[in-house]
């Protein structure tokens, strides 16, 4: 349909209108003029129809064309708050991984001591809880560990096994020091400083008050013991306390774990006897 609003009213008094006129006229009883105005309110009559139709037709063009932008724009705008949705919540996974650094007290000063830094290798094994020889936190291993960090790049990466299952970490966790030695072999001076800074770390490393008092219970036992004073004393101390602590790990993980804290003196003189036998021999050749 074209716009009736263009339309134009015809001229009903022209010529091509005489055979229509001449028509109406024959079957009336009206004048030529009124016949012109018949035909002129005739045709006004239905232009104003078709002008009303096509009035109808184009407000519900309209109004089909308003929802579907409407609907398009809503569209859009849903579509932008999922985006910045999702870019919040990116953005705020990104803060969570991003380094933060802490405040400090103004007031505090270095402390008077500083515990040397075991490896990371060490510090992995404390954080998941397994058996990790005390060379490590001993002065020795520490400097090992100070020297191997500055020769191993921090992002190369290694694969270790945590619970059955194989992890991606730092290879500096992951790699055992080829210069370790088990507790048994350490003097005693290292043995003793290297359980304290072991138990300094139990506490960072998230053990529980329970598990790392019985392991100071079971080193401060071990250290006041009577065969220390004795032949070999340091080096069967040292011997239980390779041998008891290794099965104490083994045992935790069986869920079998005993009092570590509790020293058995029967295997305390098994140990004594065989050292005593090995230093013997050993004289003897």
């Amino acid at each position: 349909m074209t716009d009736p609003s263009l339309e134009v009213c015809p001229d009903f008094n022209s010529d091509g209108f005489r055979t229509i006129r001449d028509f109406m006229i024959a079957g009336s009883h009206e004048t030529e003029q009124q016949t012109i105005e018949r035909l002129i309110i005739s045709w006004t009559e239905d232009h104003n129809r078709r002008l009303g139709l096509w009035q109808d037709q184009q407000a519900a063009e309209a109004e089909a064309a308003e929802q579907v932008h409407r609907a398009r724009r809503e569209r859009e705008e849903e579509l932008q708050r999922l985006a910045e949705e999702e870019t919040e919540r990116e953005r705020r996974e990104a803060d969570k991984k991003k380094a933060k650094l802490n405040d400090f007290d103004d007031t505090l000063i270095v402390d008077n001591v500083i515990t040397p830094r075991p490896s990371q290798f060490a510090l992995q094994k404390l954080s998941s809880f397994e058996y990790v020889p005390l060379w490590y936190f001993s002065p020795d291993g520490c400097r090992d560990a100070a020297k191997n960090s500055t020769i191993s790049a921090d992002d190369t990466l290694g694969i270790t096994k945590v619970d059955d299952v194989l992890t991606v970490r730092p290879v500096g966790s992951v790699k055992a020091s080829r210069n370790a030695v088990e507790d048994h072999e350490l003097n005693i001076t290292d043995f003793l400083r290297a359980k304290n800074s072991y138990l300094h770390h139990l506490d960072k490393a998230g053990w529980t008050q329970r598990h790392t008092d019985s392991l100071a219970q079971f080193f401060w036992h071990l250290e006041n013991h009577p065969f220390r004073d004795g032949p070999n004393g340091s080096t069967i101390i040292m011997t239980y306390a390779h041998r008891v602590r290794r099965n104490w790990h083994d045992k935790l993980k069986l869920g079998k774990g005993f009092n570590i804290a509790i020293i058995n003196e029967s295997l305390m003189n098994t140990i004594a006897f065989e050292v005593n036998t090995a230093a013997q021999q050993s004289t003897l050749r």
